[in-house]
């Protein structure tokens, strides 16, 4: 049986609920899964070396849809972001905005279970889509800001 993929996403989320995860491992490994995060990491490195202080340094995974001749297939966009997001001067963000990469989720035809990001140009987003990620990456900015872990 051929399983569609955007089923098997909710298989494995499903699964992830009620099944400890050495068990889930065992159940999927066999149809070819991994639980581990697709690579490469973002590499973020030059785009800090903009800035001559300290910055906030993210990413995300951003859910798309393609729609082309009657069909739907999900996309996933991974934004990576590096500037001064949750200063105290508004100025920064405006003037010195955040350096954004943009990483769609890829699967190579040899190896069609191991997911991986490939780099794409920000010409692929609409105006629109582009004005979502830019009010999607300074919520994430915040939030990474005041998650509990960063409390001191």
């Amino acid at each position: 049986m051929k399983l569609p993929s955007y089923l098997m996403t909710e298989l494995v989320r499903r699964l992830e609920r009620d099944v400890d995860r050495k068990k889930l491992t065992r159940i999927i490994e066999p149809l070819g899964l991994t639980l581990d995060e697709p690579g490469p990491p973002p590499d973020t490195d030059e785009m800090v070396e903009r800035y001559d202080t300290p910055c906030d340094v993210g990413s995300f995974v951003l859910e798309g849809r393609l729609e082309l001749l009657g069909f739907s297939v999900p996309l996933h966009f991974r934004v990576n972001y590096a500037g001064r997001i949750t200063s105290d001067d508004p100025m920064d963000v405006l003037f010195g905005g955040p350096s954004i990469t943009l990483d769609l989720l890829t699967w190579t035809e040899d190896k069609p279970s191991v997911p991986e990001w490939v780099p794409v140009g920000p010409g692929i987003f609409s105006n629109a889509m582009v004005e979502r990620v830019w009010g999607e990456v300074a919520l994430h900015a915040l939030d990474q800001a005041y998650a509990p872990e960063n409390d001191t």
